[in-house]
């Protein structure tokens, strides 16, 4: 085996690794979604999952562009040689557009999915507030579930629009049994079992 080879085979392993990986997370994101959660890990689920996907796919069109051609000259027959690479060319510029599309999608789902904020009261508490990233308008609050999880707990219209709420000057604080939140454009209460 060249070292070509195992590049290419290296590459197509760190692939299958990244999109087992990427799926599975975005699998357990998809799930507590499903019951008001958002798993939270430093960033959200989805966009480490849409990172290690389009990590996959990276390394998985470079994994084929040093593993096909070593593959195709090892062919003795000529005309056999060049009907494989011909089939090769044709598949790849093919699927050009269907990866390059796949790809846009997952950088647009892990760059630009929404904004998230995570704030701490000073008892520990803490919440996530997320805002989509189109026009601002849709604002939720999510408080500790458990260490990876935010259970929704609110919408909040009184953040929506500009500027947005992680540009504003937020604090969380421990009020009675539930927590105030204080922005810029003014105080909430978020309830713990609402």
């Amino acid at each position: 085996m060249s070292r070509r080879e195992g590049w290419g085979a290296a590459l197509l392993a760190a692939a299958a690794l990244a999109g087992w990986g990427g799926s599975a997370v975005s699998e357990a994101a998809r799930v507590a979604a499903g019951s008001h959660l958002v798993l939270f890990v430093a960033v959200p689920a989805e966009c480490i999952g849409a990172w290690l996907l389009a990590t996959a796919l990276i390394a998985v069109v470079a994994a084929a562009i040093l593993l096909v051609p070593p593959l195709i000259r090892r062919i003795r027959r000529r005309k056999l040689r060049l009907a494989a690479a011909w089939t090769a060319g044709l598949a790849a510029a093919a699927a050009l557009p269907y990866l390059a599309l796949l790809l846009l999608f997952a950088f647009l789902t892990a760059v630009v999915s929404a904004d998230y904020v995570r704030l701490e009261a000073a008892d520990g508490q803490s919440v996530l507030i997320t805002q989509d990233q189109f026009d601002g308008e849709a604002v939720d609050i999510y408080v500790r579930h458990d260490d990876t999880h935010y259970r929704w707990s609110r919408s909040a219209p009184e953040l929506a629009g500009w500027p947005r709420v992680k540009d504003q000057n937020c604090r969380l604080d421990p009020v009675g049994g539930g927590l105030q939140l204080a922005c810029n454009s003014g105080t909430l209460a978020i309830g713990q079992n609402q």
